[in-house]
């Protein structure tokens, strides 16, 4: 395990522990928005942003970087709100969190880090960051997910009729199908990384995209940029792919592509995919049966992103909220991703 790595990825809960509003109060500040009469300052957004502030590329184009700089901070703002408003329903819904559901949540995250919990912390303290800190945030995500589990789960019904549809899709859309011979390079996000943690990712998918497409090679740009052990040795290579094996989100790209090109930043169910087309050659579209557990849960991540939306809308609805940071303009392309 890499400690620079885990600090990296644990890093992601930083940007959630902002100071005190008592130690605020004697800084004068400007309000970014009021929720139900409680203030949010721009020092705290600020706080909550810099550890994401410090990934952003420092050669792209001034421009370029002052509107990543904004889209961070603006999606700091967004998740302090969101945040805010999960705690108020989860008080309304009577739900609690336990030191074993943080416990639990903890050693989860170690484990996909491929960590210890106490190497974990350890990486956290030596930058600063207490275990008390650090648990306090994951309290927050627990508390979210639970939340949303109640409130969301329960809309969310894939019918038989929906995925021989989707299997439809997929046929037609695989009329024209190809196993391809690909390399990638990696950056992964976190499960409960916060937005804008996933806009400082993007931003590093887009550099590494911007020097490949300006010949760079690519081998040396995995070894640099790529956080997937397995394939940094080979240059990244994926090797011979069959249609439909790859999430879909991987697979329309690719199909875009012609022999050596490079794809834009590419979302995909763990991270941020830099692809590059090696070749191609004409296949058959899988059987229903070998297919179908991958378009369930194609379709259950989108219909649960989709109903959480919603869910969170409805709060915002209902509470008086009054944003007074501008959204972010624009991005060029391509255009960093958020959760």
């Amino acid at each position: 395990m890499r400690t620079g790595a885990l600090v990296l990825s644990a890093l992601l809960t930083v940007g959630a522990l902002a100071p005190s509003r008592v130690a605020r109060a004697e800084i004068l500040d400007r309000v970014v928005a009021v929720l139900d009469e409680e203030a949010i300052f721009l020092s705290e957004v600020e706080t909550r942003a810099r550890p994401f502030m410090a990934e952003v590329p420092r050669d792209v184009p001034e421009a370029e970087r002052g509107r990543l700089f904004q889209r961070v901070l603006r999606e700091t703002l967004d998740r302090m709100i969101d945040d805010s408003l999960i705690r108020h329903a989860a008080t309304r819904l009577h739900l609690t969190v336990t030191d074993e559901d943080v416990d639990q949540f903890v050693e989860r995250i170690a484990r996909e880090r491929g960590a210890t919990i106490e190497q974990l912390y350890g990486a956290l303290e030596r930058e600063g960051i207490t275990r008390a800190e650090y648990r306090t945030h994951m309290e927050t995500e627990v508390r979210r997910l639970k939340v949303l589990q109640l409130r969301v789960r329960g809309r969310i019904n894939i019918t038989d009729s929906d995925l021989q549809e989707a299997y439809r899709r997929f046929v037609r859309e695989s009329a024209n199908a190809s196993a391809v011979r690909a390399a990638h390079i990696f950056l992964a996000v976190p499960a409960d990384a916060a937005p804008e943690r996933v806009a400082a990712i993007a931003a590093r998918a887009a550099e590494a995209t911007r020097r490949a497409r300006a010949g760079e090679d690519f081998a040396t740009l995995v070894t640099q940029f790529s956080e997937d052990e397995a394939t940094q040795a080979s240059g990244g290579d994926l090797g011979e792919i069959q249609p439909g094996v790859l999430p879909a989100e991987l697979d329309a790209p690719l199909a875009q592509l012609s022999d050596g090109e490079i794809s834009d930043p590419v979302r995909g169910p763990n991270g941020f995919h830099v692809l590059r087309l090696v070749s191609r050659r004409a296949v058959t579209a899988p059987p229903f049966d070998e297919v179908r557990d991958r378009l369930y849960a194609v379709l259950l991540n989108r219909e649960m992103q989709r109903q959480q939306d919603l869910y969170i809308r409805e709060l915002r609805r209902n509470a008086a909220l009054d944003v007074r940071m501008d959204p972010p303009a624009t991005p060029a392309r391509p255009a960093p991703a958020a959760r």
